[in-house]
């Protein structure tokens, strides 16, 4: 389990093939040109993700805004206090949680989704993230491969 512990720590997101393609199409090709760096410090690369909370066995990245397009950006949320006291009226708060956890049979890695909608937001997210969950669900499993991947070559 620490292979797979230190792999969520440590994985760049440039690992998650899938992931990295999607988003750049998503973001036009500006993520392509941003310095990529640890999934558990930028969730699935988009930008606005950041750190919220950790464990010896779980990451946590957070997000706020409104990621539809043409939804307005929301002011940077600068750290996982402000994260946590984002009133979301008008714009989704999203935490991505990447954890893992003994099983019967080795390591079980897990990825979880949480989204808040603000009841100004829901209607927009919902049209948005009909059009976008079959990606996002690539997105995920992307990550969980890379994650995978990585703690695999670590233990050999």
């Amino acid at each position: 389990m620490a292979a797979v512990a230190r792999a969520i720590e440590t994985t760049p997101v440039d690992d998650a093939r899938v992931a990295r393609v999607l988003l750049g199409a998503r973001t036009l090709g500006r993520s392509f040109r941003e310095p990529a760096g640890p999934i558990s410090e930028l969730g699935d690369g988009a930008p606005g993700f950041l750190q919220i909370g950790r464990s010896a066995t779980e990451i946590v990245v957070g997000f706020v805004g409104r990621p539809w397009p043409g939804g307005d950006p929301v002011d940077a949320v600068a750290d996982a206090a402000g994260w946590r006291s984002f009133a979301a009226t008008d714009a989704v708060k999203v935490a991505l949680s990447i954890r893992c956890g003994a099983a019967a049979y080795g390591t079980l890695l897990v990825i979880e989704t949480r989204i808040a909608c603000g009841r100004d937001a829901a209607q927009p997210f919902e049209r948005y993230w009909r059009l976008v969950r079959p990606g996002s669900d690539l997105v995920r499993r992307s990550l969980l491969r890379a994650i995978a991947r990585q703690a695999t070559e670590v233990n050999g």
